[in-house]
């Protein structure tokens, strides 16, 4: 425990946050004070990169104003519960850089690769855009709700916890429309992809 950390009392975090599940906005304000620079400090320690921490600190914190009812003071310190959420986010943020920048560099590869656009005869590229074709159409049968979180996920590359901010939708919500998308998309194009 750090000496900023053993300054928190537990009992006053607890009635923040029970004022903050209540909607006071006070309790709230002071809540973020006490705990602001323990968080940005966690995240940091995962990102290494102070504004991305920042933006982190922001996002965890209003999820605990909307979400505060989720923290049970019965499994746990409001302090490791906050930094739980954190941390967490971070990972996440990491990641989704992580694989937004693997997507760029294969992206990157295909396009700078001479031999690509050269050895496509006609026929590949016939058969590529009907492809496309079959595959733009079973999007557009998708319902508008897995056509966002399916564009969001694939195109812009958020996490699914992302996503779930972004959208202000439950992760469970998320998730289930993700793999109702991706069953849909399966069973409409695998038929037709097999025939092309």
């Amino acid at each position: 425990m750090t000496p900023r950390e053993s300054q928190l009392d537990n009992e006053r975090l607890l009635d923040l946050m029970e004022g903050v599940t209540d909607g006071d906005a006070k309790s709230f304000d002071e809540l973020c004070e006490a705990v602001r620079g323990i968080l940005s400090a966690t995240i940091f320690k995962v990102l290494n990169n102070r504004e991305d921490s920042e933006d982190i600190c922001q996002e965890v914190l209003a999820k605990v104003w909307e979400h505060s009812d989720l923290f049970d003071h019965s499994r746990g310190r409001p302090l490791t519960w906050l930094r739980t959420l954190a941390r967490n986010r971070a990972i996440d943020r990491l990641r989704s850089k992580q694989r937004r920048a693997s997507l760029n560099e294969r992206f990157r590869g295909e396009v700078d690769t001479p031999a690509n656009t050269v050895s496509r005869d006609l026929t590949e590229m016939v058969s590529a855009n009907e492809q496309g074709k079959i595959v733009r159409d079973a999007v557009i049968e998708l319902s508008p709700d897995q056509q966002q979180v399916l564009e969001l996920a694939y195109f812009n590359g958020l996490t699914q916890s992302e996503i779930a901010v972004r959208l202000d939708q439950p992760i469970g919500t998320v998730k289930a429309r993700i793999r109702r998308g991706v069953k849909c998309l399966r069973d409409r194009v695998l038929p037709l992809l097999s025939v092309a």
